[in-house]
């Protein structure tokens, strides 16, 4: 895959409108391509992270952890990209992907990383999980497993230097903002 075609999808992506249409049906058309795509496009999204690009980060996260849900095993370099991509912008309502991602097989369980929730804030995600643990329904039991490993991940002192973590995840994913998220 060439970094030209890579380039052009993101900011196909980021453009809107039909030309995005056009960037998400090749990256979920042919699988094995779009994986690569995916992974291709996340690195580039995560170097050069802009503002408005939370709605992009989103989707393709989504799309990287149905990909790992139908494979049923592994975890890509792109979902813990994306994951810690979409940390980056601190929105709390991003806590259901994120919790989806690292639920996707066995290996994102033990490789998503729990301080990425602290980044969208702890207290504002886990009053959206306990709301949503609250109002039953098919997402009440996903709620209440989130919240219980995030009180786990407390106890163990995953908070406990959040500053340095961010650091180094930053480093580790290649995340650089353009801008303030």
């Amino acid at each position: 895959m060439s970094i030209t075609l890579t380039r052009t999808l993101l900011e196909q992506l980021r453009e809107g409108g039909q030309a995005a249409d056009g960037a998400r049906a090749r990256l979920v058309a042919d699988a094995q391509q779009a994986d690569e795509l995916r992974a291709l496009v996340a690195s580039a999204l995560a170097v050069g992270l802009r503002p408005s690009d939370r709605a992009i980060t989103r989707w393709l996260l989504e799309q990287e952890t149905a990909a790992h849900v139908a494979c049923g095993a592994g975890a890509s370099e792109a979902l813990y990209t994306l994951v810690a991509a979409l940390a980056r912008f601190g929105q709390p309502s991003d806590v259901t992907p994120l919790w989806r991602a690292r639920q996707a097989t066995a290996e994102t369980r033990a490789g998503v990383d729990a301080e990425q929730f602290a980044r969208v804030g702890l207290s504002a995600a886990r009053a959206l999980l306990a709301d949503s643990a609250r109002a039953g329904g098919p997402d009440a039991a996903e709620a209440r497993a989130a919240l219980d490993w995030l009180d786990e991940a407390q106890r163990e002192g995953a908070f406990d230097d959040l500053p340095a973590y961010f650091v180094w995840s930053d480093e580790r994913y290649g995340v650089h903002i353009t801008g303030p998220t």
